[in-house]
């Protein structure tokens, strides 16, 4: 029996990916990583880690990122937890999706995704106008 002593959602366009640090009975601790592909009827994958092998995977993965060229790198979006707290903050705050969508350079869906997926509901952010009615007032003057 394994339990779960902390876990991290990451969430991209395609895929998701569940990272949980497992405590196994015998006592190890493992990193185990569930990846779920959308839109597909693929189960989900996993992969578990011995943490005495995570800073050479580290490493490599980090030494590969560096020889992968800049142009598929920026063309990848991904929007990271600290990004996706400020897009929760600043539409509490009155942000609409389509401003958010402007300032974080993704599209209205992706915005609108990550609000719901933070159990935010969606509402129309528009302020209402007022209307202001001129009234015509007679001023009456004493005549003497």
């Amino acid at each position: 029996m394994k339990k779960i002593l902390e876990t991290t959602q990451l969430e991209f366009d395609k895929s998701d990916f569940l990272i949980d640090l497992v405590k196994h009975d015998n006592g190890q601790l493992y990193i185990e990583i569930v990846q779920t592909i959308l839109n597909t009827e693929k189960k989900s994958e996993s992969i578990k880690i011995n943490p005495s092998v995570l800073s050479d995977i580290l490493k490599v993965l980090q030494n590969y990122q560096t020889k992968l060229p800049k142009e598929s790198i920026s063309e990848i979006k991904h929007i990271t937890e600290f990004d996706q707290k400020k897009i929760q903050e600043r539409y509490l705050k009155g942000v609409s999706i389509k401003d958010l969508a402007l300032q974080f350079d993704q599209t209205h869906e992706l915005i609108e995704m990550i609000l719901r997926n933070r159990g935010i509901e969606i509402v129309e952010n528009k302020i209402p106008k007022y209307r202001y009615y001129k009234k015509n007032y007679k001023l009456k003057r004493n005549k003497r």
